[in-house]
């Protein structure tokens, strides 16, 4: 058996260096409305008083028009784009312009990568992504729909039935179907659909069999722990505007260790080595690929604020359209990117946190 890489994502390194060197982009990750119909505690946008409630997140009065997100899509392409991300802010499925969004990305030849909780009437209608260059990651934490149902705080009784219907749907449409390439020396199968999978000490033994459903099934697995800039951390200004110190200590008081993560990967490898076959991978994503949100790449919030990546809190301005702000961006840009994180690397620093040693080679893979 050969590892799954998402569509959309397999893209070579060599050619996000080219970028990177050539003051180029590869990739676009966007937000779109901060609606959703969940308001769960660990999401990381999170932040905004206001933008939400017990149950569920509300559009902001400042989100960046429909018109200025298509000439963000347009001058993106004129960079190189291939691929853009649509990673939230909300839930992307539920913004007004989602499928017109969608449509302007494939009008300029890129592939579209959406990141959904699964529990929305869109996927009533598999019809509406055909022939579409599409893929979904989907949000993964359990099969126990106790403890899935737990993560997802909001207005959706049963979430853990709604987003299982969901999977079945998008697998019975053929979206886990695809080719073979090769990637960075790795041969791959390609699929349209990838399990959003966030690791904490509640689920830390279910990953496991959760990473089996996905190699059985031709899914990716993007399995990861909080991102640096999510809600365990507490010194963050934003994050205690909507929280409380005793709710941003619950949320961190499930959060892995580097220790315990590093452990997990090595499990992993053992299960991909033992049972499937697969050769052990030095990759971001343990047995998937690499990160590819930070070279040759850029981030642009439901606001408009144009970010290094959804890992950095550092703002170069808001987008306004005309003035080539991205390619500004890329000449100014002041962190170090990679293929591994960055941030997390810093975020170890400034928590005074120990990475075992294969684990910062990971972390700062092809850093510049």
């Amino acid at each position: 058996m050969r590892p799954t890489i998402v569509k959309g994502w397999d893209i070579p390194k060599e050619e996000y260096l080219r970028a990177h060197e050539d003051g180029r982009l590869v990739k676009l990750v966007v937000d779109l409305s901060n609606v959703c119909n969940l308001s769960c505690p660990g999401c990381f946008t999170k932040r905004i008083a206001g933008g939400w409630n017990e149950k569920t997140k509300k559009r902001l009065q400042n989100e960046i028009p429909y018109e200025h997100q298509i000439a963000l899509l347009e001058e993106a392409s004129v960079l190189g784009v291939k691929t853009v991300d649509v990673v939230g802010a909300g839930e992307p499925t539920l913004d007004p312009y989602f499928q017109s969004f969608l449509n302007e990305v494939n009008r300029r030849g890129m592939h579209a990568v959406v990141f959904s909780h699964g529990a929305t009437n869109v996927f009533d209608d598999m019809q509406r992504f055909s022939g579409m260059d599409i893929s979904f990651f989907i949000k993964l934490w359990s099969r126990k729909a106790s403890l899935q149902d737990k993560y997802v705080h909001g207005s959706i009784p049963d979430y853990s039935k709604w987003r299982n219907s969901t999977l079945e749907k998008l697998i019975g449409a053929g979206l886990n179907q695809g080719g073979h390439t090769n990637l960075d020396g790795i041969d791959y199968r390609t699929s349209g659909l990838a399990a959003d999978i966030l690791v904490m000490k509640s689920n830390l033994n279910e990953i496991q069999n959760l990473f089996r459903f996905c190699r059985e099934n031709n899914i990716m697995p993007e399995i990861k722990t909080y991102i640096p800039e999510g809600p365990t951390r507490i010194a963050q200004a934003h994050n205690l505007q909507v929280y409380t110190t005793k709710q941003l200590l619950q949320l961190r008081s499930d959060e892995v260790t580097n220790e315990e993560f590093n452990e997990l990967r090595r499990k992993l490898i053992e299960i991909d080595t033992k049972e499937f076959g697969i050769v052990a991978m030095n990759t971001f994503y343990p047995q998937a690929v690499k990160c590819t949100q930070s070279m040759g790449s850029l981030y642009v919030t439901v606001t408009g604020d144009i970010l290094s990546c959804v890992g950095t809190h550092f703002s170069y301005g808001v987008y306004q359209p005309g003035k080539d702000m991205l390619k500004k961006v890329i000449r100014e840009r002041i962190e170090k990117v990679g293929f591994g994180c960055v941030p997390r690397i810093q975020e170890a620093r400034e928590r005074n946190l120990t990475i075992a040693r294969d684990l910062l080679d990971v972390y700062s893979e092809g850093m510049r």
